[in-house]
């Protein structure tokens, strides 16, 4: 009886390959993308999602000729399967045999991960050797759904980060967005004393973000100049160093500028507190929230955009 008792037991989970195909299918909406991030054949996708669905007595998804999407019931089971995929995940990391590899997935705006993050990220590198870090700065172009990417670091609104109610936002700082160009260009000019003073001057542009500007103009309710004429640049370091080089003028926050601003290779134009407000958030998944590589960077980095908050803000030339 005991061994018959244990066996039905066993027979009651479903068989753990095909939480990872389904998952994989649901996340991706497709049977033959899945196949190729996994690295099987479709067919090998669809046969262990019947199976998963046979064992079940339930259809998880709704198929439409070549293509799937979830059903309700799906779209709960998904949910559900991350959640003990990841489990799974972290029981692996605590009772496998040796020493797993550490590794903390973040995607973060490129602002922010190239002048804010990295000159603070060797000392979370200090405080935790063993962890590796992967960056990835296309934040829009994450799957908020899947599993790549442990934390987000965000501007507040902006897309890419997971969607409330499945995703916890913790604010790292908030920041005024101002204009600022180098002493040299200055002195070819009569210093600006207005928002439209800058009609006439050269302004450099992060394509990544285009309105940054449009904002600025707005919140001193001036009539926003043709920004087609504005140099861009896909690398915000571009921006800054056209902006050091004396190419015109850029927009940006003390987080962003920090260095320069210190140096006095650029100085504030007009109120460095006069300008549209952006937020910084940390964006962590119900997934990943409980991994101990996610809760050691959390609270290192909440602790930085402290010590953020409390910086002085650059002052106007």
């Amino acid at each position: 009886m005991p061994e018959s008792s244990s066996g039905a037991s066993r027979q009651k989970l479903p068989p753990l390959e095909c939480l990872r195909y389904f998952e994989a299918a649901a996340r991706l909406e497709s049977f033959v993308r899945a196949a190729r991030e996994i690295g099987v054949t479709p067919a090998a996708v669809a046969y262990r999602v019947n199976v998963l669905e046979e064992h079940l007595g339930r259809t998880l998804f709704e198929r439409h000729g070549r293509s799937v999407s979830l059903n309700a019931r799906g779209s709960a089971c998904l949910r559900d399967v991350q959640r003990v995929l990841a489990d799974i995940r972290v029981f692996s990391e605590i009772y496998g045999s040796g020493q797993p590899p550490r590794r903390l997935s973040i995607a973060a705006v490129e602002p922010i991960a190239e002048r804010w993050l990295m000159p603070r990220l060797a000392d979370f590198a200090a405080l935790e050797p063993e962890i590796a870090i992967r960056i990835e700065t296309d934040v829009a172009g994450t799957d908020p759904k899947g599993a790549d990417v442990d934390l987000w670091i965000t501007y507040a609104g902006e897309a890419g980060a997971p969607p409330a109610p499945e995703a916890r936002h913790e604010t790292l700082f908030e920041e005024t967005l101002f204009p600022m160009c180098s002493p040299a260009l200055i002195e070819k000019r009569s210093p600006p004393s207005r928002a439209a003073d800058l009609h006439g001057w050269p302004l450099l542009c992060h394509l990544g973000r285009r309105t940054d500007w449009q904002n600025w103009f707005s919140v001193h309710e001036t009539m926003v100049p043709d920004l087609s004429r504005a140099s861009g640049f896909s690398l915000f370091s571009m921006v800054v160093q056209a902006a050091v080089e004396g190419m015109g003028v850029a927009i940006g926050s003390p987080s962003t500028m920090e260095r320069e601003l210190r140096q006095g290779s650029l100085v504030a134009l007009f109120d460095a507190d006069t300008g549209p407000r952006v937020t910084c958030c940390l964006v962590s998944s119900n997934a990943s929230r409980h991994r101990t590589e996610v809760r050691a960077f959390r609270d290192w980095i909440v602790l930085e955009g402290t010590a953020q908050r409390t910086e002085p803000a650059a002052d106007a030339p």
